[in-house]
């Protein structure tokens, strides 16, 4: 989920810098299965994505403790991006008033879901450390 970021600026960036290329901005329709709509195939993206994929199993299997280090930065992002900003939009966009209450239930969320990932955020420091040491 959290590369879907980096594939948008790739893609945008290889169209810019070969916009006649068919590689790059062609689609092919190809149908998977009978029945099933058909899929926008698109080389270029096939083949960064598959690089990429191989590229970080690759470093998964080279640096020892790489779920753990992944597990620490994903403790610390997980409850910004995926809980924090979404309720306080939501709050903002619904115009929720405070103390009403769906905004205590948000916030009651909010504040498990920042527990939950303060002792994933510590349980991922101690299984770095553990492997480093150990």
């Amino acid at each position: 989920m959290y590369s879907q970021q980096i594939f948008t600026v790739v893609d945008r960036w290889f169209a810019a810098r070969f916009p006649e290329s068919a590689f790059v901005n062609k689609t092919y329709a190809v149908r998977l299965l009978p029945g099933l709509p058909r899929y926008g195939l698109n080389l270029q993206r096939l083949c960064f994505r598959t690089a990429y994929v191989a590229t970080t199993t690759a470093l998964a299997v080279v640096f020892p403790y790489f779920n753990e280090v992944l597990g620490l930065l994903g403790a610390l992002t997980f409850w910004p991006l995926v809980i924090y900003l979404p309720v306080q939009m939501y709050c903002v966009q619904r115009r929720v008033r405070a103390w009403t209450p769906t905004w205590v239930a948000l916030q009651a969320f909010n504040v498990v879901c920042f527990a939950v990932g303060t002792f994933a955020f510590v349980g991922c420091v101690e299984g770095v450390v553990k492997k480093r040491l150990g």
